[in-house]
């Protein structure tokens, strides 16, 4: 274990070593701190590979590289994949985290179209109210940030306070005045983002980002070794043996791994990547040693150097005309750099939409940038084009592949399937480990084996049929409670964790094969009656969504019964072939 150990610490030291070192070496400045985390983060799981594979020590872990690899496959694979299978289903189900928010706030009208930009907006009134606003309450910031929005009766201004984080404030557009947050009539609901906030941290801040992050390594050294292991990996591609018990199971778990093996190396490894400033802190700390500048400054803070002379704001109004109509898009975001100084810059963001996507992969926002005391125009960088820093446009090419801000209904459909593919190899993984053991134990623990099988068992159940429980339990909530209740989106929240809970006290208390149909059967009923309870509730449904051409939301409630009919299949197949092993069987259910 001590051995083990000590590769899992050193390739991160190494990994973060070579990653401060590359930073160092392209200099100060936020590409080179990314640049330098992109090369830690793909370190990271080789070197782990290579330091099992080519370690010495007793038992199987002493055979040859594919032996090992095995070894390593299926043990860095076990003690993650109900984490990886959590993280995987709710990333899945966030590729459609609009159809879900919206069918989870019955009251909220569909969103109409916004009309196609023809000309220049008026921005006046909101522009001189913000400006107003922002040399009161914050004169002595280093940056102002306006969002005017035309036509809304508020608009948001933000600015970074004297530690360098974001401040805000709503404001009216007809007095100015900062108003209160109004009271919704919409439900309060997270809507499908409670989905991508478990996939993304487990809700639980920088520990669960830390936990999501451990689990995608390990994840990462499992498909390694798992290519490794497998020499027949592209006839794996196209076998499938069905019912032959542990033959299928295996048959099942490569198919799934093959088909999605490109897929899963980009989804885990850009999901590492968009947090790189959490799971590669050495690179900030070392730039702040280079340049004495705290590190997210450098990157979110004002990209020019003040003069120390002061210096009178130009007029932003034509600003923002010339760049909407040099986009033709509505302008998104007003940025005043180092305001009251003579060295002031403005940047004008442009807005994105699918109509300005235009099959384009990246969805990032023009920018010009103007001298804001003269107002000359500085620097045009159009929408949609790559960075021109290696780094940066590597970065910009993982997030939009990870968050498919790009993608229409059609790549959406894909990664979804792609998702709930990888979602099963992780599943029949964990299910085949103890498929083999109960064939023939390998009595790894000793005396505790048993135990430690019952253990794996429980996990499986809750880790697997418990979660899609969960999931659809948290579908439920949204429908039953109280719509007055405080803090609703907590309850709902609390309400998927409840059901998890309680289905893995479910699985320690039943035998295995009875909670296994139990869970399933349970998930596969809230699945199907999922449309019955939204007319019940709401007096919402599928034909009427169809009529009012509101596919996202019927496909919701179709793809639900889609997914619930699935799940039945699998609960009545459970346990219909006998184990291989009776004895065996019942020591560890």
């Amino acid at each position: 274990m001590k051995r083990i150990a000590l590769i899992i610490v050193g390739a991160y030291v190494f990994a973060s070593l070579g990653a401060v070192l590359l930073s160092t070496v392209n200099g100060p400045g936020s590409n080179a701190m990314l640049g330098g985390a992109l090369l830690g983060l793909a370190l990271y799981a080789p070197f782990v590979a290579w330091a099992f594979g080519t370690r010495s020590g007793a038992g199987v872990a002493a055979n040859g590289l594919r032996q090992r690899m095995a070894w390593l496959h299926t043990w860095a694979g076990l003690w993650v994949c109900w984490l990886g299978f959590a993280i995987f289903l709710t990333g899945t189900l966030s590729v459609f985290v609009h159809p879900i928010s919206d069918w989870m706030r019955p009251e909220q009208a569909q969103e109409h179209v916004d009309a196609r930009f023809t000309e220049p907006l008026d921005h006046a009134l909101q522009l001189k109210h913000g400006l107003r606003y922002l040399e009161q309450h914050a004169a002595n910031s280093k940056m102002w940030e306006l969002w005017p929005r035309p036509g809304e009766d508020e608009f948001q201004v933000f600015w970074l306070n004297a530690k360098g984080f974001y401040e805000d404030a709503h404001l009216s557009t007809v007095t100015g005045a900062a108003v209160p947050e109004a009271a919704n009539a919409v439900r309060d609901t997270l809507g499908g983002m409670h989905f991508v906030e478990f996939h993304h941290a487990l809700h639980a801040g920088t520990a669960g980002l830390w936990i999501v992050g451990a689990a995608s390594a390990a994840m990462l050294v499992a498909l390694i070794s798992g290519v490794i292991t497998h020499k027949r990996i592209f006839q794996d591609f196209f076998t499938f043996r069905p019912a032959k018990g542990q033959r299928s199971w295996l048959d099942a778990h490569n198919l799934a791994g093959v088909l999605t093996l490109p897929f899963l190396f980009m989804i885990v490894y850009s999901g590492l990547a968009i947090s790189w400033s959490t799971y590669m802190p050495a690179v900030a700390w070392a730039q702040e040693l280079r340049t004495g500048e705290p590190a997210h400054l450098r990157e979110f803070g004002p990209e020019n150097k003040p003069s120390g002379r002061p210096g009178v704001l130009t007029a932003l109004e034509p600003l923002v005309r010339l760049a909407e109509a040099t986009f033709h898009t509505p302008a998104f975001a007003v940025v005043v750099n180092h305001p009251g100084d003579a060295a002031l810059t403005v940047q004008v963001f442009s807005s994105t939409s699918p109509e300005t996507q235009e099959g384009n992969l990246l969805s990032k926002r023009g920018v010009m940038k103007f001298d804001g005391v003269s107002g000359a125009l500085l620097e045009t960088d159009m929408p949609h084009r790559a960075p021109p820093n290696g780094a940066r446009a590597t970065m910009a090419t993982l997030d939009e592949l990870h968050r498919l801000h790009f993608a229409g209904a059609v790549i959406r459909w894909i990664y979804f399937v792609a998702g709930i593919a990888g979602s099963a190899m992780m599943a029949t993984g964990a299910v085949l480990f103890m498929v083999k053991r109960r064939q023939k134990s390998l009595n790894e623990f000793g005396r505790a084996t048993p135990r430690v099988y019952r253990a794996i068992d429980v996990l499986n159940v809750a880790g697997i049929a418990g979660l899609s429980l969960a999931c659809v339990g948290f579908l439920w909530s949204n429908r039953l409670l109280p719509l007055a209740l405080p803090e609703r989106h907590e309850w709902e929240v609390s309400a998927f964790f409840g059901v998890w809970l309680a289905a893995l006290l479910h699985a320690a208390l039943r035998p295995t094969l009875q909670a296994w149909r139990e869970q399933l059967c349970a998930a596969a009923a809230l699945c199907v009656l999922l449309p019955v309870l939204n007319l019940a509730t709401t007096g919402q449904q599928v034909l009427g969504y169809l009529a009012q051409r509101d596919i996202e939301r019927a496909a919701v409630e179709l793809t639900s019964i889609v997914m619930g009919v699935l799940l039945a299949v699998a609960a009545l197949r459970i346990g219909q072939r006998k184990p291989a092993n009776q004895h065996v069987a019942g020591k560890v259910a």
